[in-house]
């Protein structure tokens, strides 16, 4: 039976609705906030290919969520390396100097209307401007840190990402000032190159250091941790050393898409870091573990594992155990992907964190 009481008339001092948008009624007006999520990672960690990646995930991805460019420089990215990926089935190029690309995500989600309406309202339409500082990975390492050359004999997986150039200080000034303005942050961790170089800690501690520094100097903080919101992805996930180390340790699930795409399960993602972080034989990637432990909220905190490229499908347009990886090197030694690109938590980890910035607890 239908309730009276809701078409009575609102109190007379009950507070109104914000108006409909003008050209739709039936549709509220977005929500536009601007809002910034900076990408560290160490070099080969995938940032480019992260980025040239996130408009493939935003077109295979069930929800509903669009992404342009902000500027020409931004819409020319997604145009060229995306081609890259989809259509030449080649990583990106490099990533030698530092800029500035900013995206629209435009969508829908779930968020709270505010204190003053009391509960939630499903489907809220959300506009989030998305700025990402795309550097050379050199530009995060520590001083401290050894050669930062891949050896002559070791297996460089070769995703034409981010060069270890020389960089100048000014580089690492706006790398740092601009993830001190971020309100999330996806930090790459790569076990690949964790597990040939050891370098992850080296990488990581000194952006660490310089990024408190600047945060509590200018921003301040409610207490004595980093204000961001953290999401952590493990990287090259369709990579056999790390498959077969999520297989083994039980984190793998599977979609219920016609792909049968495996996943590490979310409530186990953060399990699967540790164990990586702590199986690191070279290095000190338990450091890294250790520090976004004591510096991040472990609320604000939610952890990934990604691909960018995903597994190889074949004519059967299904995963199967026997031949998943989708990169196979030619035999200059350059590496090409195999079959389409199915990205695996590329999307996810944005749109978590635009959530978070913008009020939701999800």
């Amino acid at each position: 039976m239908t309730n009276p009481s809701q078409f009575s008339p609102p109190p007379r001092n009950a507070p109104q609705a914000p108006p409909p948008n003008a050209q739709n009624p039936q549709v509220a007006e977005p929500r536009r906030e601007l809002r910034r999520i900076g990408l560290w990672g160490a070099p080969e960690s995938g940032k480019t290919t992260f980025l040239a990646a996130l408009q493939v995930a935003i077109l295979r991805s069930p929800e509903q969520w669009m992404l342009y460019g902000v500027n020409e420089e931004s819409n020319d990215f997604l145009d060229v390396q995306t081609g890259r990926l989809t259509q030449h089935r080649q990583f990106p190029s490099a990533t030698v100097v530092s800029g500035a690309l900013s995206w629209t995500l435009r969508g829908t989600t779930t968020l709270p209307t505010g204190k003053r309406w009391g509960k939630k309202v499903q489907d809220v339409p959300m506009e989030v401007n998305i700025e990402l500082l795309d550097s050379p990975g050199a530009v995060y390492a520590s001083k401290a840190a050894p050669n930062q050359s891949a050896p002559a004999g070791g297996d460089n997986l070769g995703f034409g990402d981010e060069t270890e150039e020389a960089h100048s200080e000014g580089d690492e000034d706006k790398v740092i000032e601009h993830l001190a303005g971020c309100d999330g942050i996806i930090y790459l961790f790569d076990p690949t190159r964790e597990r040939r170089e050891g370098d992850s800690y080296s990488y990581f501690q000194r952006t660490l250091l310089k990024l408190s520094r600047q945060v509590f100097r200018d921003r301040g903080s409610a207490d004595a941790r980093l204000p961001q919101h953290l999401a952590v992805c493990v990287t090259k996930f369709d990579a056999p050393e790390v498959y077969r180390r999520a297989r083994v340790g039980g984190y793998l699930s599977y979609d219920d898409s016609p792909q049968m795409l495996p996943r590490v399960r979310e409530d186990s993602a953060g399990h699967f870091f540790s164990e990586l972080c702590k199986d690191s034989k070279v290095g000190n990637a338990d450091l890294v573990l250790g520090s976004i432990q004591k510096y991040f909220h472990p609320d604000r905190v939610r952890y990934f594992a990604s691909s960018a490229v995903g597994f190889y499908l074949g004519d059967s347009d299904r995963f199967t155990e026997n031949d998943y990886w989708n990169i196979s090197k030619n035999a200059d030694g350059t590496m090409q992907i195999r079959g389409r690109v199915w990205p695996i938590n590329i999307v996810e980890p944005v749109l978590w964190l635009g959530r978070r910035v913008n009020g939701s607890a999800g």
